[in-house]
């Protein structure tokens, strides 16, 4: 029986108690395995394991509320703890008495423990020479301010993204709503509603900013939309008050000074050290290369845009702000539909029942309800994860936007499956959305971009779910290259461009007619729209990133993304904008040096989807099972290189990516 996390009973006072409790706990092993005289697995790795399990369960409670339930009372006690947890990290980080108990378990217990054992003690000797140990004292007590400091600043920028997302709120009346969809107009009143006020309320989160910028005929309106939107958390919103330019600065020259303590030259170096990729140069040949080839395909995007809006509206000089829009009356143009037309096929229920049997038919699990698992909210569904009539995990959604959430989508690990240390402990995980909420008795509707964002969470939470690997530190998503994660979660998108999948995932709001294959050609042939624009978008934010972090002096980050964008931008926003200051990615999350990632992971998902393309019945679960076995399940225990190697027979290559992109003749 699992025991699930008491979302319903949960208040503040007892995360707080449980916490300290942990942390004691935590404090007394460490003394006693200092003074422990055998350095064995069973008696050190195995209580060490067990006991930071538990303190990161309570600890990653705190977490997930503030992602998806913040309140100031949360955030007091997220800003109590975090120095405390931070500091015993750090500290473990440079336990001299602990090193050497792992290298002589090393040295001399290897060759009589499981792969999975020698891969986290392998793990472990890398994390300590990360964590400073072979430092001198003072400037192990430096690398120790260091990472207090960054732990500290990471979670402001956060907040101060949520904080001036939250404090936008602007009321208009239905004239100014010409052209938006009758559901995003429906969700303006309802929300206005909730706050007894008159007329439509807009927010900044996404629900609520994108069909303004898509479809508002309004452009005063939507200008000053972009605006509070590409200025969010900077010196010009909020007088400031949630600005995050000198916590960007402090981060940056921190992970810099961090960088140099270790021996490496640049923070982009030290993020490489346990990814795939070798060199910050061998990154940015790529990241070049690719933006070489999509460069002239983005040119011809926005120069057929620019003529189309010149045309349509007699606008003479796009504008950031007219390109969303612009670009729905385009595709409905070319294509003749619009991307709100195709959202009526889109009924939430029934793409995740679609989902479901896709999963089933290519992994044999199903997901069956759980009503037993506790929930932090009405919104949240649960479900028990099943497979050979075996409960093998479980699973929340939380799928809708509101305030107190953090906007974006992510899976994150509820716990991790843990066997290898005397426990039993099954995998569960969260998917987090923000889709537009239901509004009386009509389901909510997806955009064709929000289902392929849904699968792409699934992905990250089956590669979670689906692991037979024993060991938390390496099981699930755990343990894997950073630059690799994202390869599960982007070979499922791919699913939602399969005629067939369609035809389970969709169902007409009022007449219940699945797409017609005729409406999903005109899809097929918009596949490419703006894809070169859309490559070179992303492009940028990961050269920025890169670039940055490769810096090896003080730098304005303002300038180095002025410099990227004269590199490889087709799209240059106005001045005021401010988009590093919200870029929680690689400020807030773990994408430091790494946002290359999604491209990187991109090439490995095309090259391994681009087997089962056009595959069904049998073919497809026999190919599903191989995939299971060499790359799903097998969590961070080997490199994910030789995962697909053994699944593929070959080394990857960019020629399903370039395909799948539209970027070939």
């Amino acid at each position: 029986m699992t025991e699930f996390i008491e979302f319903d009973r949960l208040t503040i006072e007892n995360i707080e108690s449980k916490l300290n409790e942990e942390l004691v706990a935590t404090e007394e092993l460490l003394q006693h395995l200092v003074k422990e005289p055998t350095s064995s697995w069973l008696n050190i790795m195995q209580p060490l394991q067990n006991q930071l399990y538990s303190l990161n369960k309570v600890w990653g409670v705190v977490g997930h509320l503030q992602s998806v339930k913040d309140s100031p009372e949360l955030r007091e006690l997220h800003d109590k703890f975090l120095p405390k947890l931070t500091e015993l990290y750090v500290n473990l980080g440079q336990n001299q008495d602990l090193y050497r108990h792992i290298q002589h378990i090393n040295d001399n217990e290897l060759s009589s423990l499981n792969l999975e054992q020698q891969k986290v003690i392998a793990n472990e000797i890398r994390d300590f020479r990360l964590s400073g140990i072979t430092l001198p004292k003072d400037k192990q007590i430096k690398f120790k301010e260091i990472q207090n400091r960054l732990s500290e600043l990471s979670t402001k920028f956060e907040h101060n993204v949520l904080d001036a997302t939250d404090t936008y709120v602007k009321y208009v009346t239905i004239d100014d709503l010409v052209g938006v969809p009758e559901d995003s107009i429906a969700m303006y009143k309802a929300m206005a509603e909730v706050e007894n006020h008159d007329g439509y309320k807009i927010t900044l989160h996404m629900p609520s900013y994108l069909p303004i910028m898509q479809y508002a005929d309004n452009r005063q309106l939507r200008e000053e939309l972009y605006k509070a939107y590409s200025i969010r958390a900077s010196e010009m919103s909020n007088d400031g008050k949630f600005d995050n330019s000198k916590v960007i600065d402090e981060i940056l020259n921190l992970r810099k000074e961090k960088s140099l303590l270790l021996g490496f030259n640049n923070y982009a170096e030290l993020s490489l050290y346990s990814k795939m990729a070798d060199t910050p140069q061998q990154v940015l040949d790529f990241l070049y290369d690719l933006a070489n080839k999509a460069k002239p395909y983005a040119l011809n995007d926005i120069e057929e845009l620019s003529l189309f809006a010149k045309d349509l509206s007699g606008v003479e000089n796009l504008s950031s702000w007219d390109i969303p829009y612009y670009s729905e009356k385009l595709q409905q143009h070319k294509y003749s539909y619009s991307s709100n037309e195709l959202k009526q096929y889109f009924q939430l229920p029934k793409v995740l029942d679609g989902l479901y049997k896709l999963i089933d038919n290519l992994y044999q699990v199903t997901f069956t309800p759980n009503s037993d698992m506790p929930k932090w909210h009405n919104d949240v569904t649960t479900y028990n994860v099943v497979s050979d009539n075996k409960i093998i995990g479980h699973i929340y959604f939380d799928l809708y936007a509101r305030e107190g959430k953090q906007p974006g989508a992510w899976m994150n690990s509820a716990q991790d499956r843990n066997f290898d240390n005397g426990q039993s402990n099954l995998p569960i995980a969260y998917i987090i959305c923000n889709f537009t909420k239901p509004v009386g008795d009509k389901p909510s509707l997806l955009s064709f971009d929000d289902t392929q964002t849904l699968f792409h969470e699934i992905g990250h939470g089956l590669h979670h779910l689906l692991t037979v690997i024993n060991n938390s530190g390496i099981s699930g998503i755990n343990g894997v290259e950073w630059d690799a994660v994202e390869l599960p979660s982007q070979f499922m998108e791919y699913f939602a461009w399969d005629y067939s999948i369609l035809e389970t995932i969709t169902s007409h709001i009022e007449t219940g007619e699945v797409l017609p294959r005729k409406f999903f050609d005109k899809i097929l042939a918009s596949r490419y729209y703006q894809s070169g624009m859309m490559t070179i978008r992303q492009l940028e934010f990961s050269i920025f990133d890169l670039r940055l972090h490769g810096n090896e002096s003080n730098i304005n980050y303002l300038s180095v993304l002025d410099d990227v964008r004269k590199d490889v931008s087709v799209v240059i926003p106005p001045s005021y904008n401010r988009f590093p200051n919200s870029f929680g990615h690689i400020f807030g999350g773990g994408y430091a040096a790494g946002y290359y990632s999604y491209k990187w992971a991109e090439v490995l998902a095309c090259d391994v989807f681009s087997v089962f393309d056009g595959r069904s019945g049998a073919e497809l679960r026999e190919l599903g099972q191989k995939y299971l076995h060499n790359i799903l399940s097998q969590g961070g225990v080997r490199p994910m290189m030789n995962n697909f190697i053994e699944f593929m027979g070959r080394e990857p290559k960019l020629d399903a990516l370039l395909k799948y992109s539209g970027l070939v003749s």
